[in-house]
């Protein structure tokens, strides 16, 4: 199965609002995502499905879906299927309570009240955007946090036999990359990580392809590259955007950084 793993440098870096919603339009399937942030669709029109891990979920106007961490997924239809879709970073949950990677969700409902808590967080997120002030960071948040709240009161499974047994290739393919999503300014080889799992370099870098559909060091790379345009955005210099994400060498990031993003970095600014 074609998949690969989504980082959300980008929502965790909002300290404020770490959440990503979008309104978006699935069609014929593209390949498996999964992320450790947990993940909430709520169908708006039209029917499809959902692939979650090895079962398939039939779609409709309404239901709503909640993505438990790192479950491979895609939504996909024949017909058309119009969705909204909630990421929260697990920082956010952690703080609140909530670990995401031991909570384990019911995958398919339809709830009018969890609705309209969603509904609410899609109104104080235009709020929020229209005029991003104190008020509305508090205000998202809180609809955030009262969502989370009713999904944990209940749409809630007990976690204990709820989730099928981890192979141990994943296990330690999600473990180095979490290490990753935390290191990636430091210096990182193939060995190093091999060794934090307690495998050879060659079977790391054969699991990790398999799993997130790239190399370790593209994975590395393409984060390393993602971070330093948020850097530039908030008004670093190259260089200093460049040292600061991971990259030991300025000609070397500039090359990557043009292949990933699509533009040199001076230029994307």
């Amino acid at each position: 199965m074609n998949s690969y793993y989504e980082n959300h440098i980008s929502i965790r870096k909002n300290k404020l609002c770490p959440f990503l919603l979008a309104n978006s339009f699935a069609t014929t399937a593209v390949p498996c995502n999964w992320h450790k942030n947990i993940e909430i669709f709520l169908v708006t029109d039209g029917s499809g499905t959902m692939q979650y891990s090895a079962e398939s979920l039939s779609l409709s106007t309404d239901d709503m879906v909640v993505v438990n961490s790192s479950v491979l997924h895609r939504p996909y239809s024949d017909t058309g299927l119009g969705y909204y879709y909630l990421i929260i970073d697990d920082t956010f949950c952690i703080e609140n309570g909530i670990d995401v990677t031991s909570f384990t969700f019911e995958k398919k409902f339809r709830c009018t009240e969890t609705k309209r808590k969603f509904d609410a967080v899609i109104a104080q997120m235009n709020a929020y955007k229209e005029v991003p002030n104190q008020l509305s960071v508090l205000s998202l948040r809180s609809a955030v946090l009262s969502l989370l709240a009713d999904l944990c009161r209940n749409h809630a499974i007990s976690a204990e036999g709820t989730r099928t047994n981890t192979p141990a290739s994943e296990k330690y393919i999600k473990h180095v990359i979490e290490y990753i999503n935390e290191h990636f300014s430091e210096p990182i080889c193939l060995e190093s990580l091999a060794e934090i799992c307690g495998i050879t370099k060659y079977h790391l870098a054969r699991e990790f392809k398999k799993h997130t559909g790239q190399t370790v060091f593209s994975y590395l790379n393409s984060l390393r590259c993602k971070n330093a345009e948020l850097c530039i955005s908030e008004g670093m210099s190259v260089t200093e955007a460049a040292y600061t994400s991971g990259f030991e060498s300025l000609s070397y990031f500039s090359r990557t950084y043009k292949k990933k993003m699509g533009a040199s970095p001076s230029k994307k600014h």
